[in-house]
């Protein structure tokens, strides 16, 4: 046990202030295989006087970096300090001015200075199951609510907690190797849609790291289980044969 919680303790979202001089350090390969700009003024910088002291110049009002321009035109503002200051890895690095400097810089870019994560699906997607055919696919708009969460909540959260999954103890860099390294969901205690506003959110006490599977579980019901009431099927693997809504 003692062995999981320093294991849990090293691995975290939080970046600190060497990982970003490597982040930053390794944006001058990134960027080069990327669009074909390769910024030796930049790297050269960020040797000499730091990563964290280079991005904070350049997150001054109007002190943007010269390839921030570059990045926009070829789609690749992800690979802007900008992103990078506001992630939720490293934004705990940077004061709200600066932060607030980089999301308007980014949040007045249109859609296409980002890369496209998936691309458009067809209208309609034939699967065989049995040899039948359905169809699914198609584009049906559906209105929802959505409440904001909070990145440096997060991170704090799994700052207290580890990434571990508080009900079954999955770790996804055990499991996985280097890809699975800090990922894990983090679970509101209190549903957001039931609170109706915004409240003063306690990381330690409020929220909690859960693997997506105990996700889901936690919601199987409404109100959501409690983290306890699941760990407790799981160690005893008791079934409950009444339909969760």
């Amino acid at each position: 046990m003692l062995r999981s919680v320093i294991h849990f303790e090293e691995v975290s979202l939080v970046g600190t202030e060497q990982d970003l001089h490597e982040e930053l350090v390794s944006l001058y390969r990134r960027t080069g295989e990327a669009i074909g700009y390769w910024p030796s003024y930049f790297l050269r910088s960020v040797r000499a006087e730091g990563g964290l002291t280079v991005a904070k110049s350049l997150l001054a009002p109007g002190r943007e970096s010269t390839g921030f321009d570059r990045l926009v035109e070829a789609r690749r503002a992800d690979l802007s300090v900008e992103a990078i200051a506001i992630s939720d890895r490293y934004s705990h690095l940077f004061t709200p001015a600066e932060l607030h400097e980089a999301e308007q810089r980014l949040s007045g870019l249109p859609k296409s200075a980002f890369p496209k994560t998936l691309s458009s699906p067809p209208a309609t997607i034939g699967e065989v199951v049995d040899g039948k055919k359905f169809e699914e696919g198609a584009v049906k708009r559906v209105p929802v609510n959505q409440y904001e969460r909070n990145p440096k909540a997060r991170a704090a959260c799994i700052r207290q907690h580890g990434v571990g999954c508080a009900v079954c103890g999955f770790d996804f860099e055990e499991r996985y190797g280097e890809i699975g390294e800090g990922f894990i969901h983090v679970h509101h205690k209190r549903p957001l849609g039931r609170l109706k506003s915004t409240y003063r959110l306690d990381p330690k006490n409020d929220l909690v790291p859960v693997c997506p599977n105990c996700h889901a579980m936690l919601h199987r019901r409404d109100p959501p289980f409690d983290v306890e009431q699941l760990r407790a099927r799981l160690s005893s693997g008791q079934r409950d044969d009444q339909r969760e809504a």
